[in-house]
């Protein structure tokens, strides 16, 4: 089974993913990595509308960062 995002978000912090973001060439890369960023500030506020927002929003990029 692949991993979740909600993994993704746990191994680095809102900087780490804001300077990802920044580094990447491909746009939907970038967004997969701005995605991240916003669900790891929703998860660390328990904001459980956005978490569910943002972790729909970066399943879907994840997916086509995949293809």
């Amino acid at each position: 089974m692949a991993s979740s995002v909600h993994d993704d978000v746990g191994l680095l912090s809102v900087q780490d993913f804001e300077r990802l973001s920044k580094k990447q060439t491909d746009s939907i890369k970038r967004c997969y990595y701005n995605a991240l960023k916003h669900l790891t500030e929703a998860t660390k506020k328990k904001d459980k509308v956005n978490t569910e927002i943002w972790t729909h929003i970066a399943n879907e990029l994840k997916r086509l960062v995949k293809t």
